[in-house]
């Protein structure tokens, strides 16, 4: 059965005091640790799943399924040289991981596509038909 529920990060990796968890956190950080926002929706044959990833770049995006899990990873490597006419010299690099997973079990996972644009990663995951019980069946006799 198909559930779309998302796989969570490992609570062994926090501190134990939530305080602590919120006073080392940097004051502009993302308070999402690092995850991006994903919609789902329910479009009878298949699901249609949406990841808001504003100013990623298409070559940055990576999509897999193994296992029934569908991975999607983004990783983000910026660097910014600037100098101007006074002598200041301005040089900013910044770099951030962010992945999501999902349970795909009972997606044909051969067939999913996937789209971006406008900053929306489109997923399109087509459902397997489900196989009819088999109630009654007769056996031959040898």
């Amino acid at each position: 059965m198909f559930t779309m529920i998302p796989y969570r990060s490992s609570m062994m990796n926090r501190p134990v005091n939530p305080f602590a968890d919120d006073f080392f956190r940097p004051f502009f950080s993302r308070t999402d640790d690092g995850m991006f926002r994903v919609d789902v929706r329910d479009q009878g044959d298949s699901y249609m799943l949406e990841a808001e990833l504003p100013g990623v770049s298409r070559d940055d995006i990576h999509v897999d399924v193994e296992n029934d899990v569908l991975s999607i990873d983004v990783e983000r490597n910026e660097s910014k040289d600037e100098k101007n006419e006074s002598g200041y010299v301005i040089r900013e690099r910044r770099s951030g991981r962010m992945s999501r997973a999902f349970n795909v079990e009972g997606i044909r996972k051969d067939d999913i596509q996937a789209a971006y644009q406008d900053g929306v990663l489109r997923l399109t995951l087509p459902k397997e038909q489900p196989q009819p019980k088999e109630t009654k069946r007769s056996i031959t006799i040898c």
